[in-house]
């Protein structure tokens, strides 16, 4: 004999809800409702019910058919005007048995709050970006149409399997007048400015500082406004010592920390007038939000897996097939930008020590002891390494009778560590990477690389940077941008480093390739935010011809180049980075950008 079982919202489990929906399983309650996963058996797909039992306060009629102060008929009513990829979607909303059912649509994830605390320590720079993106969308959609949410909060931002952001749950919004003003009825400590404590006039500024606590949340790792009563909440807020966003977290770049503070200041005046200001000014601040979504979609999957939750399928739904490409694994972002780093601080500490008479060459201790503990440094803090690497190349030349290529080099890398180097793995590897591509004359490669990590405007600077440490490995002996040959030229001719780099910056030709690579790390890192396979090949194919096209004019300018078809080599090279440039960001798409595994035992 079958068994039927009561769910806390009252509903028996064998029967249908409204006679359409097939009940699945109780999702969450909180408050005065439950939440049901159920099957719609008529559209055949998968809701959210929220349940509120009425009582007779509740129900009593102001006008006949329609319940007055009905929990969720104002959120329905609200809900309904918002129609976005960023918004949980509404449905439905219907009263039976004096039981009030608000049908949405089922997001299968979890919500920011259970990210946070499962997957807090694997939050990064571009798990900020897209979140942040994607919430302050969805707000500047509701506040277009004249609702403020008044209750955003990680509880109330849903992340499904893929990755997708949406914010839910406007059960304290209401449709505001022609001046864009709300009453709150309620709200959530640590997520309330201090005028939705006091009961003011509310306006969007309220759901930009709860935006702007949960963006510091997922950067410094904890809620500093958090407190047990409304009393403390107002005192946490005034008294709040802030830490500076920038220091709490790689890839947040120091102008976050103005804005941030701005738009949590505790006078809604001070802050700014609307959510898109706020936003567009915090997002060029932080990650790539493309890279953000792909991670988020992981951790939220390792997160479902891990609570070892399996769901009862509905009757009629179909399965998700088994696919090989998911059990593929993945490299973590983070452990390439510090292979990457360890590969090319170990490329530029064993330059130098061949040429420091001290470190005793090949067969010294000392010389492998201290190649070990660059490369190691570099793994562990890539922004140290980089320098420290980059210190012991100035020595060399310097050493080397090549001073000033040794001091360029010192103040260049000084300049570059304090100004961008020292906020991020990225910048770090920036550093380096000439000397790892052109060691193996793959040097024109270089760009690509820049360009896949960074955005547009850093990836410039960190070209440019790049293009510098270029051209003093190429005045080593090897003459090309292309490659400094560290089998063939890894011994210095101190008196001929400076000659050779002056008779470089001689030649049209070093100048036509020098702005193909600018060009090209331009384009690679345009193609990069976009983040899609045609993206990709776009910018591989734009920065390759950037690069052959700068090439073969400064071939046909330079005196010395003996021509078109002398400049054979240079072109292929350029077509070789272009291929290399697409290989590394289609294996950056699939493999890197989607984030290391974390430990939920920790």
């Amino acid at each position: 004999m079958k068994r039927s079982t009561r769910t806390a919202g009252g509903i028996m489990e064998d029967q249908l809800i409204l006679g359409r929906y097939r009940l699945i399983a109780e999702a969450g309650s909180g408050g005065f409702a439950t939440v049901q996963l159920a099957w719609d058996t008529l559209i055949k797909r998968r809701v959210a019910i929220k349940c509120i039992r009425l009582d007779e306060q509740r129900t009593a009629p102001v006008e006949p058919g329609v319940p007055a102060k009905m929990p969720g008929l104002e959120e329905a009513q609200t809900a309904a005007l918002l129609s976005d990829s960023s918004i949980v979607g509404v449905y439905d909303f219907e009263v039976s048995d004096g039981v009030a059912y608000l049908i949405m649509e089922y997001v299968d994830g979890m919500s920011l709050t259970n990210v946070l605390r499962e997957c807090g320590d694997d939050i990064d720079a571009d798990v900020v970006a897209y979140v942040f993106s994607t919430v302050a969308h969805a707000l500047e959609i509701a506040h277009g149409n004249q609702v403020l949410h008044l209750d955003i909060k990680p509880d109330n931002i849903l992340i499904n399997r893929q990755g997708q952001v949406k914010v839910t749950d406007f059960g304290l919004a209401k449709l505001s007048d022609a001046a864009g003003f709300g009453q709150a009825g309620g709200g959530t400590i640590g997520y309330m400015p201090l005028e939705q404590m006091r009961l003011e006039a509310l306006d969007e500024r309220c759901d930009e500082w709860a935006l702007a606590s949960i963006a510091y949340e997922m950067i410094a790792g904890e809620n500093p406004f958090w407190a047990r009563d409304l009393a403390a909440a107002e005192r946490a807020i005034e008294d709040a010592e802030l830490v500076l966003p920038s220091l709490c977290m790689d890839g947040i770049e120091p102008e976050a920390d103005d804005v941030l503070f701005c738009a949590l200041d505790p006078e809604r005046e001070e802050r700014y007038p609307t959510v898109v200001e706020f936003a567009e000014e915090l997002e060029p601040c932080l990650g790539s939000a493309r890279r953000g979504q792909k991670k988020l979609a992981q951790l939220v999957g390792w997160a479902s897996r891990d609570d070892g939750e399996d769901e009862q399928d509905a009757p009629g739904e179909p399965t998700e097939p088994w696919r090989l490409v998911d059990r593929i694994p993945v490299v973590p972002w983070d452990g390439v930008m510090r292979a990457l780093a360890a590969i090319g601080g170990a490329v530029l500490a064993g330059l130098a020590l061949t040429n420091i008479p001290q470190a005793g060459g090949w067969t010294s201790p000392v010389f492998w002891a201290t190649l070990v503990a660059v490369a190691v440094i570099c793994g562990i803090v890539p922004h140290v390494g980089a320098l420290v690497a980059l210190v012991l190349l100035a020595l060399a030349l310097i050493m080397g009778n090549a001073l000033l290529p040794g001091i360029i080099v010192l103040v260049g890398a000084g300049a570059w560590w304090w100004t961008f180097g020292r906020f991020g793995k990225e910048q770090a590897v920036a550093m380096v990477t000439p000397a790892s591509t052109g060691a193996i004359s793959f040097g024109l490669v270089t760009p690509f690389v820049i360009g896949g990590m960074m955005r547009p405007r850093y990836a410039i600077v960190a070209a440019a940077w790049a293009l510098g440490l270029n051209l003093v490995l190429a005045g080593m002996g090897s003459g090309t941008l292309a490659g400094w040959d560290a089998l063939t030229f890894a011994g210095l001719s101190g008196e001929n480093v400076g000659a050779n780099i002056l008779g470089l910056l001689a030649r049209p030709v070093t100048w036509g390739i020098a702005v193909g690579w600018m060009a090209a790390a331009g384009i690679a890192s345009w193609a990069a935010e976009r983040d899609t396979a045609v993206s990709v090949f776009i910018g591989a194919v734009g920065g390759m011809a950037a690069i052959v096209a700068g090439t073969v004019v400064g071939v046909l300018l330079d005196p010395l180049a003996g021509g078109f078809a002398a400049g054979l080599p240079l072109y292929l090279a350029a077509c070789g980075a272009g291929v290399g440039g697409f290989v590394l960001g289609m294996i950056g798409r699939r493999f890197v950008d989607e984030g290391e595994e974390p430990d939920f035992d920790e």
